[in-house]
């Protein structure tokens, strides 16, 4: 089965979010500053999110449920590894 348009979209937004963490870390072997790699990384998210063809309330909406999971995550492991 066909997964609707706007899961496809959806699914693009948070593939832009792994590619900049792992585009980060590549930027910063290749010796660039933490904050610089960031904002190259940040800058390739970003036009990815904006070419998925979602509207940017649907991506902000779609960064926050990741937020929320991820803050979530890392409360859980925090409270394991204290």
């Amino acid at each position: 089965m066909r997964k609707p348009r706007e899961e496809i979209m959806k699914r693009y937004v948070e593939g832009a979010i792994i590619s900049a963490s792992r585009l980060w870390r590549h930027w910063m072997r290749r010796g660039l500053s933490s904050d610089e790699a960031l904002k190259r990384a940040i800058k390739q998210a970003y036009n990815m999110i904006k070419s998925s063809g979602l509207s940017m309330d649907n991506a902000l909406s779609t960064l926050k449920d990741l937020r929320r999971i991820t803050d979530e995550l890392i409360r859980l492991i925090e409270e394991e590894v204290r």
